[in-house]
């Protein structure tokens, strides 16, 4: 009798551990809603204007950044920032030029800031709506993560 107890409850046991542990196929499940609510960026989830800074490391040494971005909704964002390359300012977010870049986004909402060649200079990760993204500088030598929140809701 205590056998076919034990074996029972670890049986129960087993059963109730496998409905938490794999996802629901049920068009209602909390799990299959968010992975596509996550789906479906293109150019235009990134629209409006981004407060980013950079950091890491480059072949000179390190890097710090901090600027301004807008981007287009169409493939074309805008940069301004203060570059500091190991410890001296290289560029000015306020005197300094502006440099303009194409960019694209997957449908899963990977993207890539291109080069005029159309190489690709970073690749970034689009999160929250198109709410902020990361990135990663893909430039030689350098080993530099950037970070975009977008600074208006409504833009």
């Amino acid at each position: 009798m205590r056998r076919v107890v034990t074996r029972t409850a670890v049986i129960a046991f087993v059963v109730g551990m496998l409905f938490l542990i794999l996802p629901s196929h049920n068009r209602h499940s909390p799990v299959m809603r968010r992975v596509h609510a996550e789906e479906g960026c293109s150019v235009a989830t990134l629209n409006g204007t981004y407060g980013f800074y950079r950091t890491g490391t480059t072949s000179v040494g390190p890097l710090a950044s901090v600027g301004i971005a807008t981007y287009d909704g169409n493939g074309t964002t805008t940069t301004r920032q203060t570059i500091r390359k190991n410890g001296v300012t290289t560029q000015d977010l306020f005197t300094g030029p502006t440099q303009v870049a194409s960019y694209e986004v997957d449908p899963d909402c990977a993207g890539r800031l291109l080069n005029p060649d159309g190489s690709a200079f970073s690749h970034f990760v689009v999160v929250d709506g198109g709410k902020e993204f990361f990135g990663l500088s893909l430039s030689p030598g350098n080993s530099v993560n950037v970070v975009w929140k977008k600074i208006n809701k409504e833009d």
